[in-house]
């Protein structure tokens, strides 16, 4: 009896969501590849695997969306909008203080420029760093320029009220959209994340399990060869350069990375459940795969 290739058994649930993501995408494409190599308008697809490959690709569309949801929001835009105001606003304050304390001949304004100018140098404020550390910065300096009747008294002096009032509504605003998105990213993403990814892990699961029922039974031991090969490649390069290692810390754990997931394959994805390429156990790759497989980040 001649050797059948089977698709490897492989643990989705050690890939973070992004490689998770870019897996199950390329999965489906190399079986819609296989599927239109014919002629056109006939699936290559056995007539049992067909609805389940279309169950399959269904899932990772719903699960591409899911996760486009979970990096991106629609305050995502507005953030980076105020961000850009605030900056704008505290790149004048700063450029003002500067330019009147050089004013050596109005001695009045250049003290209150010093004065107003260690105040905004105490807290670092840096417009490149990142949102929550430029807000809560902001906050604590504007706190102080507004609630130090000296430092009020010297803003006045120079005129530049409404710029620090400006400021302070910017940045009040960004930290309100900051916490609407983090808001929207907790109750809606990751719910809708971890459950599209369920669904696109199981779905998998069907459509290995389907196709490699269809290479023992099919009439032609080395018809679905190619696809098999192909998948089973993907999947060794995944094992070797997208699992996370032992030890490193998951980035994406607070974007829904760390799913559960499903043994792919289940029972019946690999021969006799011993997960090797092919039926006779002959193959080269073993569906067990190194401990690392099996490693959550």
């Amino acid at each position: 009896m001649a050797s059948i290739k089977q698709i490897v058994n492989f643990q989705l649930k050690v890939l973070r969501m992004a490689g998770f993501v870019e897996y199950v995408q390329q999965v489906a494409k190399l079986f819609k590849d296989f599927r239109d190599s014919g002629e056109e308008g006939v699936s290559q697809l056995p007539v049992k695997v067909e609805p389940v490959y279309t169950s399959y690709k269904d899932s990772v569309t719903a699960v591409d969306d899911a996760y486009k949801l979970s990096r991106a929001s629609d305050y995502t835009q507005k953030i980076a909008d105020e961000d850009d105001r605030r900056d704008n606003l505290y790149r004048q304050l700063v450029n003002l203080l500067k330019m009147y304390r050089r004013f050596g001949y109005d001695t009045e304004k250049k003290e209150a420029a010093d004065y107003l100018w260690n105040i905004v140098k105490k807290y670092g404020v840096d417009p490149e760093e990142n949102y929550s550390e430029e807000s809560g910065k902001l906050q604590q300096m504007l706190q102080e320029l507004t609630t130090d009747a000296q430092a009020e008294l010297r803003t006045a002096k120079l005129g530049i009220e409404n710029l620090i009032t400006q400021l302070n509504t910017a940045n009040e605003q960004v930290r309100t959209l900051m916490s609407s998105r983090n808001d929207e990213r907790m109750q809606i993403g990751k719910a809708a994340l971890a459950t599209a990814r369920e669904e696109a892990d199981q779905a998998y699961c069907d459509l290995v399990l389907a196709l490699n029922a269809s290479a023992v039974m099919d009439d032609d031991a080395h018809r679905f060869d190619e696809l098999i090969s192909q998948v089973n490649e993907l999947i060794k390069y995944y094992r070797l350069y997208v699992v996370p290692k032992p030890g490193k810390k998951d980035e994406e754990s607070e974007e829904g990375g760390s799913s559960t997931g499903s043994e792919t394959a289940g029972s019946g994805g690999s021969s006799e459940g011993s997960g090797s390429e092919s039926g006779s156990g002959s193959g080269s790759e073993s569906g067990s795969g190194s401990g690392s497989d099996d490693t959550d980040q």
